[in-house]
C-alpha cells in the first residue's frame, strides 16, 4: 500500500511539474519557458529566506500531520518555511501557521548566513506574520519588488520561488493563475480574495513568494491544510496587513452584529422585503443584496447607533453591500474610532411598512472576551432566519 501511494505522488508531482512548465511558455512572444522563469527567478532570488522555528514544546497536532507524513509518526520540535524581505530590510514577511508554537526563529540567507528573529506580530486571517531581523552593520538585505494584485489575471503565469526542506537550496517551480477565488473551500476567513495556482511546491514553499513573469511579487504562498488546493495570499493584502502589524494597529476593531446575506428564505419568512423604493423615486426594485442582521451584541457601537436584528443592511458610507465580499472588504479595513455611515432598512412596527433609516456607528476596540461575559447573561439569542429563536 505505502508503494503505491508513493508511486502515485511521485507520478502525480511530475505531471504538475510538467503542465506547470508548458502553462510558463505563456509567458511573452518569443520568450522561452526557461527564459521566463530563469528571469523571475533572478531577481526574486536574493530577497528568499528560509524560516526555521523551534517549538516551545514536541507537537504531535493534527495541524503537522503532513510534516509528520516525512518525518515519520513523532513529535515535531519545529517548523521550517520560507519567507522574503518586506520594504524596509529589517522585517521578513512571511506566513503566520509557520510562526505557531514558536519559541525560537531564525532565517537563512541564500548564501547560508543565519540571523535570529523575532516576531512583531501576524495575522491568522490572512495568513500574514512579520518578523524583524538584525542583519548586523555590514549587511541590507534586497526587497524584491512587489505588483499589483488587483490586476492579476485568470491564466496569467507565476513562478514560486521557496526554500527547499533542508533551508539552504533555492527552488523555483512555474505554473498560472488557476482562479481568483473569493472564498477558502471549508473555511471561514476575513479575506475575500484568494490567488489559486497550479504550480506545485513542497512544504518548505508554505510563505514564499507569487512571482509574475517580470519578476513582481503578486502574492505568498499559504498553508492549505484540508483544502486540496494551492492558495496564496494577494500582495495587496499582505502590504496591508503588514504595514498595520509594524505600525502596531493590531486592534481588533468592534462593530457589533452578526450577519448573513439576504436569501429567498429570509425574505420568504416575512423577514425582509421582496421589493423595495431605494431611491425614492417610486419604482420598487426587487430585494437582492444587503446584509441581513439576526443578532445584535448587548452595549456594542451597533447596539448603541440603533441597529437591532432584522435590520437590512445595504449601504456602509459610500459602499453598496452587493454580497458577502463587499461587506467583508470593508469590515476588515475598519479602525478604531472610525464613524460609519449605516444605511438599512427596518419594518415600521405601528405601519409594518418597510423604511429606510440611517444612523452612525462608531468602531471601538473589541473587548476581552472576560469583559463581554459580564452583563451578558441576560441577552436575546441571535434570531433564526427560519422563524424562531436560534
Amino acid at each position: 500500500m505505502k508503494f503505491e501511494w508513493t508511486r502515485w505522488f511521485t507520478g502525480a508531482v511530475a505531471l504538475a511539474l510538467l503542465a506547470s512548465a508548458a502553462a510558463f511558455a505563456q509567458a511573452g512572444p518569443g520568450e522561452k519557458t526557461q527564459d521566463a522563469v530563469a528571469a523571475a527567478t533572478a531577481l526574486v532570488r536574493p530577497s528568499v529566506v528560509a524560516i526555521e522555528t523551534r517549538f516551545d514544546e514536541p507537537r504531535l497536532d493534527d495541524a503537522y500531520m503532513f510534516w509528520q507524513a516525512f518525518r515519520g509518526p513523532r513529535p515535531l520540535y519545529g517548523l521550517w518555511g520560507t519567507g522574503f524581505i518586506y520594504k524596509d530590510p529589517q522585517y521578513v514577511v512571511t506566513a503566520s501557521f509557520l510562526l505557531e508554537h514558536a519559541e525560537f526563529i531564525r532565517v537563512i540567507l541564500d548564501d547560508g548566513r543565519a540571523f535570529k528573529a523575532e516576531l512583531v506580530g501576524k495575522n491568522d486571517d490572512f495568513s500574514v506574520a512579520v518578523l524583524k531581523v538584525d542583519w548586523g552593520p555590514d549587511l541590507e538585505p534586497i526587497s524584491p519588488p512587489f505588483g499589483d494584485s488587483t490586476n492579476i489575471k485568470l491564466g496569467q503565469p507565476v513562478a514560486i520561488v521557496g526554500k527547499s526542506l533542508n533551508s539552504v537550496d533555492t527552488f523555483a517551480t512555474a505554473g498560472i493563475i488557476s482562479a481568483v477565488r473569493k472564498e477558502t473551500p471549508n473555511a471561514e476567513e476575513r479575506t475575500d480574495k484568494y490567488l489559486q495556482f497550479d504550480a506545485s511546491y513542497e512544504l518548505s514553499f508554505i510563505g514564499s513568494p507569487l512571482v509574475d513573469a517580470k519578476g513582481n511579487v503578486i502574492g505568498m504562498v499559504r498553508d492549505t491544510a484540508g483544502t486540496n488546493i494551492n492558495l496564496g495570499v494577494p500582495i495587496n493584502e499582505i502590504v496591508a496587513e503588514a504595514d498595520k502589524i509594524i505600525a502596531g494597529e493590531t486592534a481588533e476593531t468592534w462593530f457589533g452584529v452578526e450577519t448573513q446575506f439576504i436569501t429567498k428564505g429570509i425574505i420568504d419568512a416575512g423577514y425582509a422585503p421582496r421589493t423595495f423604493d431605494w431611491n425614492n423615486d417610486g419604482k420598487a426594485e426587487e430585494v437582492d443584496f444587503g446584509k441581513w442582521v439576526s443578532y445584535v451584541e448587548p452595549n456594542s457601537p451597533a447596539d448603541v447607533a440603533g441597529l437591532k436584528t432584522a435590520d437590512l443592511i445595504y449601504m456602509l458610507d459610500d459602499t453598496f453591500i452587493k454580497d458577502d465580499y463587499a461587506w467583508a472588504a470593508f469590515v476588515r479595513d475598519l479602525k478604531v474610532g472610525q464613524l460609519v455611515r449605516v444605511k438599512f432598512v427596518r419594518r415600521n412596527e405601528t405601519s409594518t411598512k418597510w423604511e429606510a433609516m440611517e444612523t452612525q456607528v462608531q468602531i471601538l476596540e473589541k473587548p476581552k472576551e472576560e469583559d463581554t461575559e459580564k452583563g451578558a447573561t441576560d441577552k436575546a439569542k441571535p434570531m433564526s432566519p427560519h422563524g424562531g429563536m436560534g
